[in-house]
C-alpha cells in the first residue's frame, strides 16, 4: 500500500482501448471509523476525442478534507499516531463503453498531508518514515520531539546512547502508523541514535539527535508539518525579538460644549483596537544540510511557535552554502495567527 502526498496533485488515469468515458470512485475514512460502503466522491467524464481517449482525475483535494493537525502528540514510547493525521484511501477505476461501466481495478493508499517537488516529476512516495534521515539538535532539558512511521508487528526502535554506547530497544506490537519519542528519556542529557529495525534486526532508517545547552538565550521551539506530512520539531537557539503591531480606527469626537469643553476629552478616539504579535528568531550556526529543514518550514501550512499557531512571514530566503557562507545562521519572522485581544465570535 503506497502513500499519497495530498499537497501535490495525485493523478488517477483511465486510458483503456475502446472506452468512451470513465469514472473513479473515491472512498475516504480515518482509522477508528467504519470503511464506507459507498464512495464519498464519484468523478466521471467523457473522452476528449476519438483519437484522444485518456481521462485523468486529481484526487488530492478530496484527501486533504480528511487530514487535520489540531494537537501534537508527545509520546514516551511507541504509540498509535493520531488518526486525523492520515487517512485511508480506496479508489475504484471504471471504463465506460456505450454508457456501461466496467470495474478495472481497486487501488488502496494512505493519504498524508505532504508534498513532492517539481523535480520529482510526479507525486512520489517518500516512504514510511516521516522524517528526513540526518542529525537533529534539541535544547537540553526540553522534549526533543516525536518520530512518526508506519510499522509492522515486531519492528523495533533502537535507541543508542551517544556517550556510553548503551542501547535500549522498544518492540512494536501492532501494525499501523506509529509515533515515538525521538530521544529515549534516560539518554536525553547526551542524545541518542535512533534506528528503525525490521523483525530480523536489519536497520531500515537511522537518525541522530544531539542536545545543545544554550545558556544565554531562551531557544524558540517551532513545530510544523513537514514535506512528509508529519509534525517536525526544530529549535532556534539564538536571539529572538517580539514585536507588537497595533491596529485601530480613529474618529473625531463631537465636543460636549463649544464654549466650555472638557480638555481631557480630546478631539479623537480609537475603536476596534487590537494588535498582532510577531517574533523574529535565529537558528544559531548550523550545518549546510539544515537548509532542507528551513525549506520545509517556510513552506509549511501548519506552524506552532512555542505551542502557539503562527504564520511564516519570511517569503524569501537564501539557502546558504558553506562555500559561500562560512558561518550559516537563518533568521525567520513569524506572525502569531490570532489577535492579541480575544475577539472570537
Amino acid at each position: 500500500m503506497g502513500n499519497i502526498l495530498a499537497r501535490s496533485p495525485y493523478i488517477v488515469e483511465v486510458n483503456e482501448t475502446g472506452q468512451d468515458g470513465s469514472k473513479v470512485e473515491v472512498f475516504l475514512w480515518n482509522n477508528g471509523t467504519t470503511e464506507p460502503t459507498t464512495p464519498q466522491y464519484t468523478l466521471s467524464k467523457l473522452i476528449p476525442a476519438s483519437n484522444n481517449i485518456q481521462t485523468v482525475y486529481d484526487i488530492s483535494p478530496y484527501i486533504r478534507e480528511y487530514l487535520t493537525f489540531t494537537q501534537k502528540q508527545t509520546p514516551d514510547t511507541i504509540d498509535a499516531l493520531s488518526t486525523n493525521q492520515y487517512c485511508n484511501v480506496k479508489v475504484k477505476r471504471y471504463k465506460s463503453v456505450a454508457g456501461v461501466y466496467t470495474l478495472l481495478n481497486t487501488l488502496t493508499y494512505f493519504g498524508l498531508d505532504g508534498y513532492s517537488y517539481y523535480e520529482d516529476a510526479g507525486n512520489v512516495d517518500l516512504g514510511n518514515y516521516l522524517l528526513e534521515q540526518k542529525t537533529y539538535y534539541y535544547q537540553s532539558g526540553i522534549y526533543a520531539g516525536e518520530f512518526n512511521a508506519y510499522m509492522t508487528i515486531a519492528m523495533v526502535i533502537k535507541y543508542t546512547n551517544l556517550s556510553t554506547g548503551a542501547s535500549t530497544t522498544v518492540t512494536n506490537s501492532s501494525i499501523g502508523w506509529k509515533t515515538a519519542p525521538r530521544v529515549y528519556a534516560p539518554y536525553a542529557a547526551v542524545g541518542n541514535k535512533l534506528e528503525v529495525l525490521d523483525s530480523e534486526g536489519e536497520p531500515l532508517a537511522t537518525y541522530y539527535f544531539r542536545p545543545i545547552c544554550e545558556s544565554k538565550y531562551t531557544p524558540v521551539i517551532i513545530d510544523f508539518i513537514n514535506q512528509y506530512g508529519a509534525w517536525q520539531r526544530e529549535f532556534f537557539f539564538k536571539a529572538s525579538k517580539n514585536t507588537l503591531a497595533i491596529e485601530s480606527n480613529d474618529y473625531n469626537v463631537m465636543q460636549s460644549s463649544l464654549t466650555s469643553y472638557d480638555i481631557y476629552q480630546g478631539q479623537k478616539k480609537s475603536f476596534n483596537t487590537n494588535a498582532k504579535e510577531t517574533i523574529t528568531v535565529n537558528s544559531g550556526y548550523v550545518y549546510e544540510d539544515f537548509s532542507s529543514n528551513i525549506k520545509q518550514l517556510i513552506m509549511s501550512e501548519r506552524i506552532l511557535v512555542n505551542d502557539k499557531p503562527a504564520i511564516c512571514k519570511t517569503k524569501s530566503l537564501e539557502l546558504m552554502k558553506n562555500i559561500n557562507n562560512h558561518m550559516i545562521n537563518y533568521s525567520l519572522e513569524f506572525e502569531f495567527a490570532y489577535n492579541t485581544i480575544n475577539n472570537v465570535i
